[in-house]
């Protein structure tokens, strides 16, 4: 990939990893509201699961823009902030080898954004 390109796909991975970290805790607080027993507390952890992927597809020496570079993160439900990143993915290029596992990503949201609908969200 050359400088330019990666540095845009790179960015676009780390809005894509601020996303579901977003998203995550939304999850993770209202399952923390709920019954030991709530769904919610399996989509927490698919959400935090692909947080993580998404971040271990980053460089190392990768530096994560601030929090502010995506507005009204708070403001927006999980399944919107799933779907926004799942949108995202739609970019980037996942036939380079630096993104191999990117596809299980992609499929990982397809299918929190099935679950969080069936929940609700």
């Amino acid at each position: 990939m050359d400088s330019l390109n990666a540095d845009v796909t790179w960015d676009r991975l780390g809005s894509i990893a601020q996303l579901l970290h977003q998203a995550a805790a939304q999850v993770w607080t209202d399952a923390d509201a709920a019954a030991a027993d709530s769904p919610l507390h399996d989509l927490g952890l698919g959400v935090y699961l692909a947080h993580s992927r998404a971040s271990a597809l980053l460089p190392g020496d990768y530096e994560r823009p601030d929090v502010d570079s995506l507005p009204d993160l708070e403001e927006r439900t999980p399944l919107q902030l799933l779907t926004d990143a799942e949108e995202l993915t739609r970019l980037l290029p996942l036939h380079q080898p630096d993104l191999v596992h990117g596809s299980q990503l992609v499929i990982d949201l397809c299918d929190l954004i099935r679950e969080a609908r069936g929940l609700g969200y």
